[in-house]
């Protein structure tokens, strides 16, 4: 399971403490380079794909000396300038499933999460445990392997957001001591806090125009998840409703935010929820899509803010422990809830999901083993597994959880 994210997932799967969840343990080794040094440039002076460093490590079994009977029957085949094994010629590679899935990220311990996206679909931002116990924040190329690491101490990180020009990350961590929102330059320098308050801040977002952010949080007086702005300019904050995972439309002609939320308080049957702002006030709050067998969670917008992908978890209420059972999957709908579309095709988790500029939706899979950072195009058409559960039903469909009284899904439940 994804680190901070699904742990928080989990709790609210589960109904455990939020405190419980987040405090984790471990601590980072000492011989990692520093955040911020040398060896970690600019954007405009990252080196280009394929131009990474390659480490060998001093496996015993590989220097132990081969014996000449050992030689003669472990001989080694012959390399051409090709890359090909004693002539045999590689086929073409293969897309991995229906959606053409393609493995972003590689790893051999830890895991990744948090993937985000910069506006020219070319850089990636994600949070990794490769090198630490401790979640910390990494930058690649989308067509690349070499990584460069933006932080590196014993806190822990999150949610890391590219700005819409691209030169700053908007992110949440432990580094003072509770969940809080911060922001730094794209190479990791200049960090600044945005929050310090009691509550817990976690997953921001910015707005169009990167002025503002948009988070939730929790520890205030509701003692529910909550959904906050602030000016990045004012530091001026403001309560804009409840919710989860918020996400800012990048549509310069609507201020508008979606996220998901419980459709009776402490549910674990989300759904996904947009609303608009008018003068820093929420207006038109409306459920967009709900399933009659899933959970929605974590949306993110299309780069042109006409769809919402997402990730469903069937039948939330069927878990062991506190890990869900049931099958997780990344789907589209329209904005105004129409046009649902599953992307992936029940192999694995398939969770936090994020739409880049090339039309590929980036999240976390661990279909090939480890957790690691996937890619899908939007428009692919993900088909059931033969061993995954029934797949989400109608999206659209109402669910017998939902409160009396709330309007039918797509309409406006709020003004």
């Amino acid at each position: 399971m994804i680190h901070w994210q699904r742990k928080i997932l989990r709790w609210l799967l589960a109904g455990g403490a939020f405190l419980s969840v987040l405090n984790l343990s471990g601590c980072t080794t000492d011989d990692k380079p520093a955040a911020g040094s040398a060896s970690a440039p600019s954007l405009a002076g990252v080196a280009p794909a394929g131009s990474a460093n390659i480490a060998m490590a001093a496996d015993s079994s590989v220097l132990a000396p081969v014996s000449a009977n050992d030689a003669a029957t472990t001989a080694a085949p012959n390399v051409n300038v090709f890359g090909e094994f004693d002539g045999v010629q590689h086929g073409p590679a293969k897309p991995h499933g229906n959606g053409g899935f393609e493995e972003q990220t590689y790893l051999d311990e830890g895991f990744d999460s948090d993937v985000s996206l910069d506006p020219t679909g070319k850089w990636m931002v994600f949070t990794s445990t490769r090198d630490s116990d401790h979640p910390n924040i990494y930058l690649q190329r989308v067509d690349g392997v070499s990584v460069i690491q933006l932080t590196n101490d014993e806190a822990e990180y999150a949610s890391p957001v590219f700005s819409p020009d691209g030169k700053q990350i908007a992110f949440c961590s432990t580094r003072a001591g509770e969940w809080d929102i911060y922001t730094m330059d794209a190479d990791g320098k200049n960090v600044v806090q945005v929050t310090n308050d009691p509550m817990q801040h976690i997953h921001p977002s910015f707005s169009p125009d990167g002025t503002r952010l948009v988070y939730c949080c929790l520890g205030g007086k509701s003692g529910q998840w909550e959904l906050w702005t602030v000016d990045l300019t004012t530091s001026e904050k403001r309560m804009i409703g409840f919710g989860l995972f918020p996400t800012w439309c990048p549509a310069k002609n609507v201020d508008r935010i979606a996220f998901q939320r419980a459709r009776q308080r402490g549910s674990r049957w989300f759904s996904l929820w947009t609303l608009d702002l008018t003068d820093g006030e929420s207006r038109r709050v409306t459920e967009v899509a709900a399933s009659s067998n899933a959970a929605i969670v974590c949306p993110t917008w299309s780069p042109d803010g006409k769809q919402i992908a997402f990730a469903t978890i069937a039948e939330p209420n069927n878990s062991t422990g506190a890990k869900p059972l049931g099958q997780q999957d990344i789907w589209t709908v329209t904005s105004d809830g129409s046009g649902r579309h599953r992307v992936t095709d029940g192999v694995g988790l398939n969770l936090s999901p994020c739409w880049a500029a090339n039309n590929r939706i980036f999240f976390v899979s661990d279909r090939g083993g480890a957790e690691c950072i996937w890619s899908a195009q939007a428009d692919a058409t993900g088909e059931p597994s033969r061993v995954a559960s029934q797949p989400p039903g109608n999206l659209q469909e109402k669910s017998a959880e939902k409160p009396t009284g709330q309007d039918a899904v797509g309409s406006t439940a709020g003004d």
